[in-house]
């Protein structure tokens, strides 16, 4: 085992690189722009370690150990001792700080490799290693029982979940089938709302025109020796206005007519999403629940036949041809 010549000497090259510990040997206001930030990761990592072998117990270590450990130490510490005494009026300070830099580097290295080499045997020697594995081992542990736990919870609670799947994607579809019902109910009072403006509109429009047509029976009136022009000029004034009028009637009435056969249609839609959702909660079966959706589709966006507006022949909607050709083949 170590002797106490030899573990003293280590114990002495250790301090002499820890008591640089709380010194800057990195960059100092004296020194100008003149920095060692090419060697500090270097540094810090020789005081670190050095610091680190404090705490570990040396005297598991044999003499030829702590002389390997320790070779390297009194050279580390006789450079740090001439970056901390480095001065820049001192010769060429740039080439100096290049030279200590390169040596630095050179020393560090060297013992970067005898660190590597006793730092992890004296860990082990110390009981860190046992600690970790025994932690890591517990963990393991730990998580293993956790999933299997996990494992026998989800078995458990499947159905449950699918269950609430299924309640959550029916409570969705009814929301939204709501939505849309209500959606069509307020698009078919806003169009009646607008249906009856265009009525009130026809009906004002219809009355000028009857109006203007008795006023401009009896005005202007014509002499009895009036010329050809005169008669011409008088009637065609007179036939502007009625035509005017009379054009602006006939409008309206057709804004009125579609705006009533739109209004069927929202309301017709609506009925259908109501149809629809009361067949659908009244059975569990999938294929009824997807031959109600094709029907409610087809009766929701075909054309409907009003009466009010000329109607396009209702045909099969390519859509929905796809749709029952897929359900076939999914079958």
């Amino acid at each position: 085992m170590i002797s106490d010549d030899t573990l003293n000497n280590l114990k002495t090259a250790i301090e002499s690189i820890v008591e640089y510990r709380d010194v800057d040997l990195v960059k100092r206001d004296d020194w100008g722009t003149i920095t060692f930030d090419s060697v500090k990761d270097h540094i810090a990592y020789a005081i670190d370690m050095t610091s680190v072998l404090e705490d570990m117990p040396l005297e598991s270590l044999t003499d030829h150990a702590a002389s390997e450990l320790e070779s390297h130490m009194p050279d580390v510490a006789e450079l740090f001792d001439h970056i901390n005494s480095f001065d820049i009026e001192e010769g060429d300070a740039s080439a100096l700080r290049d030279q200590l830099a390169d040596q630095v580097k050179d020393a560090i290295e060297q013992m970067h490799e005898q660190y590597s080499r006793w730092i992890p045997y004296l860990a082990y020697q110390r009981g860190d290693i046992a600690k970790n594995l025994s932690k890591i081992e517990a963990a393991i542990q730990s998580a293993n029982a956790q999933i299997a736990s996990a494992k026998t919870y989800q078995e458990e609670k499947r159905e449950e979940v699918d269950r609430i799947v299924v309640a959550a994607r029916e409570a969705a579809a009814s929301a939204g089938v709501a939505t849309f019902t209500s959606a069509f109910k307020e698009e078919a009072e806003q169009l009646a709302s607008e249906a009856k403006k265009w009525f009130r509109r026809t009906i004002g429009c219809s009355v000028a025109a009857v109006l203007a047509i008795i006023f401009l029976y009896f005005w202007p009136t014509l002499s009895a020796d009036a010329s050809n022009w005169q008669i011409v000029r008088n009637a065609f004034m007179k036939l502007s206005v009625i035509a005017v009028l009379f054009n602006g009637a006939v409008w309206c009435a057709r804004m009125y007519r579609a705006k009533s056969h739109q209004t069927s249609v929202n309301r017709h839609r609506a009925l259908s999403l109501k149809t629809f959702q009361a067949f659908v909660e009244a059975t569990n079966d999938p294929r009824t629940r997807d031959a109600v959706l094709l029907a409610a589709t087809k009766s929701i966006f075909a054309n409907v036949s009003t009466g009010l507006v000329g109607d396009r022949p209702v045909g099969e909607d390519p859509s929905v041809q796809f749709l029952e050709i897929g359900n076939s083949s999914a079958e």
